[in-house]
């Protein structure tokens, strides 16, 4: 029996028609599913199942105690972690799933990280790939399925720090940390549990390779 892994941003509270489909076409096609425990995608796409009275779904957890689980009638499997805690245990939970599955299917908001690692990884296993991106209301076609399409996505949502300027050109970080002052206006300020968060809009990365302000960045290549 085929199976499918479904994934998605926990920020998105409601499932779009087309979603919706999708998610009917999986039913019609007796796929197993496997999904998450998290809030956000993962709960709104058990409750579908659970109302259309489809159980053919595994739920995937680290917890002893799973966060959601909205059917009695759906299996579960508990992934083992060791000694990793927080987004390195549920990587490993996502890890799991993706190599379980034949198909991964992830609703994105198009910033959300887990997400983002899931569709990279779902790439890089040949894995059979469907994304349906949330903030335009689409899924993405098959030639926008490749690496650096999903980053430049990625990137656009969340910026890039300085660790990621290095990693695309071929300077230090002094010598970037120097260079960013320069240009405040791409300057993007998050908060993450309270603490300020510095990042830089794909823009900038777009003139360090369109000018090469900081040599060859990597042969030309666009993320």
């Amino acid at each position: 029996m085929k199976k499918v892994f479904i994934s998605g941003s926990m920020n998105i509270k409601k499932l779009d028609e087309l979603v919706l489909e999708s998610l009917e076409k999986i039913i019609s096609n007796n796929l197993q599913v496997l999904v998450g425990d998290a809030d956000g995608v993962d709960k709104l796409v058990q409750e579908y199942f659970f109302n259309r009275n489809y159980f053919n779904v595994t739920v995937y957890t680290i917890f002893d105690n799973l966060r959601n689980l909205l059917s009695h009638y759906f299996k579960i499997k508990k992934i083992e972690t060791k000694n990793l805690k927080g987004r390195k245990a549920q990587e490993k939970k996502d890890e799991a799933m993706t190599m379980d599955s034949d198909y991964s299917f992830v609703i994105w908001d198009g910033k959300s990280k887990g997400s983002f690692n899931n569709i990279l990884r779902a790439i890089e296993n040949n894995k059979k790939l469907k994304v349906y991106y949330e903030k335009e209301k689409r899924f993405l076609e098959k030639e926008e399925l490749n690496i650096d399409n999903i980053k430049r996505i990625y990137y656009k949502h969340n910026g890039l720090g300085l660790k990621e300027l290095v990693k695309y050109s071929n300077q230090s970080l002094s010598y970037i940390k120097e260079f960013v002052k320069h240009y405040p206006q791409f300057r993007i300020i998050n908060y993450y549990k309270g603490k300020e968060q510095i990042k830089y809009s794909i823009e900038l990365a777009d003139i360090l390779i369109e000018y090469h302000l900081f040599g060859i960045l990597n042969k030309g290549k666009r993320f």
